[in-house]
């Protein structure tokens, strides 16, 4: 039985399409080397964990117990002692210098006042030039050396203890939280600016318009050459996944299917954003321009991914709903990190995919507008 018209006319278009992205030797490092190459990059860059910050300490008591207060904190993992200081403002002249995060002035009299059961304290002088690691690495230092003095003073007053427990990612591994979003980055960046640089392409050397008055409808034409840049966006979804899983050992917890399914209309929503930007440009250079500076950095910064969207004003906060970066993100880690399932995570997938169908159906009909 012989395939309808349509179906030879588009299986016609995906092979032509394919042999131009295989003879453009740019094409094929774009659209799958470069995604493990921004995800090892940003993995390994995107993170908010403190390691290794310096500490300048100033002890007024030289009692055992301030000298163990330095001691434990030089031997944590986050922290090291830089050098110690006389003064506190020989230790803030090395936070000036920049050859100290952090400064511990530890005051005269704190193991007899550690000892005695009462009422002890510390201060802190720290850079806040670099305000997430001064921010993080001071909750970090004070929750250390709270959990020390605590027991070296038999605990806090009171019959009340609290027991602290942490779900999902219990040691704060920034890397848990910023991978995820990292993928959902990438695969924006690799499909989005695929799709619009190649429809850019055919109207800069004018095959486009050739195929336009054939007789190939246009929405043949559209799919033949959408088709293999969502399916490249679907194997980069596979990749990136399992890079994110086997090397930088980030959880999937949740249903791997689910994942693979939210990526179709996530794709859906990159091609249809690919070709809105396509459609508005004359050259590639212009949609790089345009996709990179109109599209690419609002949805990141929309997204929550850099900035928490509880801290923007209120009335910005209902355009963040129409951001598909912010439900595929609100999906990725729920499912990765919390193992929510559909029913959990039902609410980020019917708004992403609403999204990405107004999305891609708008860029179609004003693309069709265009040809016509």
């Amino acid at each position: 039985m012989n395939a309808p018209r349509g179906l030879i006319a588009l299986r016609g278009l995906v092979l032509k399409e394919l042999r131009q992205v295989r003879a453009d030797p740019r094409m094929i490092p774009v659209l799958v080397v470069a995604p493990i190459l921004q995800l090892l990059i940003f993995g390994y860059a995107a993170t908010m964990d403190v390691t290794r910050a310096r500490v300048v300490v100033v002890d007024r008591d030289g009692s055992p117990a301030s000298r163990a207060l330095a001691a434990r904190l030089g031997a944590s993992d986050s922290f090291e002692v830089a050098g110690r200081a006389d003064t506190a403002d020989l230790a803030e002249r090395r936070l000036l210098e920049g050859r100290a995060d952090l400064s511990l002035t530890v005051p005269a009299g704190y193991g007899r006042g550690l000892a005695a059961g009462g009422d002890v304290g510390v201060q802190f002088l720290v850079d806040g030039t670099e305000s997430t690691t001064a921010s993080v690495g001071i909750a970090g230092a004070t929750g250390l050396l709270g959990a020390l003095a605590a027991g070296e003073g038999g605990g806090p007053a009171g019959g009340v203890e609290v027991r602290r427990l942490v779900l999902y990612n219990p040691d704060f591994r920034s890397r848990f939280f910023m991978v995820p979003g990292v993928l959902a980055i990438v695969l924006l960046i690799v499909t989005l600016v695929a799709t619009a640089m190649a429809v850019v392409k055919e109207k800069e050397l004018g095959t486009f318009e050739m195929l336009a008055v054939t007789p190939v409808s246009r929405l043949t034409l559209l799919a033949g050459k959408l088709l293999p840049f969502a399916a490249f966006g679907l194997l980069d979804s596979v990749i990136v996944l399992l890079i994110s899983r086997y090397w930088f050992d980030v959880p999937v917890r949740g249903s791997v299917l689910l994942l693979l399914g939210v990526a179709f209309p996530w794709v859906l929503c990159t091609l249809g954003l690919g070709l809105l930007v396509s459609t508005i440009s004359r050259t590639q250079q212009q949609a790089m321009m345009t996709a990179l500076f109109l599209v690419m950095l609002p949805l990141i910064y929309f997204s929550g991914f850099v900035f928490p969207v509880e801290s923007m004003p209120e009335a910005v906060q209902p355009l963040t709903e129409l951001d598909p970066l912010k439900h595929l993100m609100l999906v990725l880690r729920g499912t990765m990190l919390r193992g929510a399932g559909l029913r959990e995570l039902w609410p980020p997938i019917a708004k992403l995919a609403a999204v990405g169908a107004v999305t891609f159906g708008g860029a179609v009909a004003l693309f069709r507008k265009r040809l016509a």
